[in-house]
């Protein structure tokens, strides 16, 4: 429909002119506010779709941490190491890795496990490192201020602990006063009874040739 101002007097400075050209103006500003309103709208739309895909990316993530739980790392080889290493005289890398994967979820692949074998006494020393606060603690109240007490079997080894040679009523009493006046020896006895006296005393020993270098500049530090 026509604004009712003919074409021909729509002079500048004329009422219709001017009439025109605040139309004008105002039909611009809402179309300009339109304009913005859909631009912030859309920014909104964009920041909610960027926050709901990175919590959909966040969930996704924990979901996947849950599920590889148990995945391989260095640590967990360095760990099971002594019983990689007994094993593996009966056992090939692949049937170990099997194994670990179907008995227990664990993650383990045979190249990792072929590698630890390949360097033993870089894997005996990392996993030796893990107990040695508690070794050290142990070897400076033995006598000889060594690391072969490591090497005796467990029954040699409880036997030289348990204080029983001091006879059943001494030796009880001996033990109570070990506990309140050596709480730290009582922690590292029962680490090294649970991490190294929990391997058998035959891979124990063919250990021995790959940490006695390192054991012997630690007993030289005590």
């Amino acid at each position: 429909m026509s604004s009712g101002c003919p074409l021909q007097v729509r002079q500048p400075g004329s009422l219709c002119a001017r009439g025109d050209s605040f139309s004008n103006f105002e039909t611009n500003k809402s179309l300009d506010n339109y304009v913005n309103y859909d631009t912030i709208d859309g920014n909104v739309a964009n920041e909610d779709e960027k926050s709901l895909s990175l919590t959909d990316v966040g969930q996704k993530l924990v979901g996947h941490s849950k599920s590889a739980e148990f995945s391989a790392n260095r640590g967990l080889v360095v760990e099971l190491f002594p019983f990689i290493f007994e094993a593996s005289e009966r056992m090939s890398a692949r049937a170990i890795s099997r194994f670990l994967q179907d008995e227990q979820n664990i993650k383990l692949s045979a190249v990792t496990i072929t590698k630890a074998l390949n360097e033993a006494q870089k894997s005996w020393v990392s996993f030796f490192r893990s107990i040695e606060p508690s070794a050290v603690v142990i070897a400076r109240q033995t006598k000889t201020m060594s690391f072969q007490y490591l090497f005796l079997s467990k029954a040699d080894y409880e036997q030289r602990t348990s204080l029983d040679s001091e006879g059943k009523i001494t030796g009880l009493m001996a033990r109570g006063v070990r506990k309140l006046l050596r709480p730290e020896w009582v922690t590292a006895d029962s680490v090294i009874r649970e991490k190294w006296f929990s391997i058998g005393l035959g891979t124990r020993l063919k250990a021995k040739p790959f940490l006695e270098e390192y054991l012997m500049a630690l007993a030289d530090k005590l």
